[in-house]
């Protein structure tokens, strides 16, 4: 019996520690003039999640960070190519709702930070996420015709998300991600 409760108390702990683990998740916004926001993840989420982007402002510059709430899931379109690259989990897609009035005149691509109490603060070309006491970094660099999306927990990656841009831009990542 007593062997029983240590395991099955071993298991709790476990499993809370892969819970804590999980608690945020990333994801690539697509906004464009005319057309709601969208969000790609590999997580599967309600309407109550705390969404936290990148949003354009004046001049098509990034700026970070506006908070947004999940209008419904949709399907991919036939066309959209987006890809979890590090764990090869399905993608899903959701329509998003800004809670500020956000005016984004030319099309943008940027990252998304999904959980609960997560600070999102930008260093340089990165940002940096602050979950409990777990301090990642999310950068995104451009192939020759799409975006990457990583973060990491110092060297250790913890995401790698792609979106295809569906034409060709001047690549700038490193060679080794």
């Amino acid at each position: 019996m007593k062997i029983k409760n240590t395991l099955m108390l071993s298991m709790g702990i476990l499993l809370s520690q892969s819970i804590y683990a999980a608690t945020t998740l990333d994801g690539i916004v697509k906004v464009f003039p005319g057309k709601p926001p969208l969000l790609f993840t590999a997580g599967v989420l309600s309407e109550l999640e705390e969404i936290q982007l990148e949003f354009p402002c004046k001049g098509g510059k990034a700026q970070c960070c506006t908070k947004a709430v999940i209008e419904k899931e949709i399907q991919l379109e036939s066309d959209e190519v987006v890809a979890d690259e590090l764990s090869n989990r399905k993608m899903h897609a959701y329509r998003l709702k800004f809670n500020n009035s956000v005016s984004y005149p030319d099309p943008f691509i940027g990252f998304a930070v999904i959980g609960k109490n997560v600070n999102v603060q930008a260093k340089g070309m990165q940002f940096q996420i602050t979950d409990k006491k777990v301090v990642s970094t999310v950068s995104t660099c451009y192939s020759s015709e799409g975006m990457h999306l990583i973060r990491r927990e110092g060297k250790k990656k913890l995401s790698h998300l792609y979106i295809s841009l569906g034409y060709d831009v001047e690549p700038n990542c490193p060679k080794k991600m």
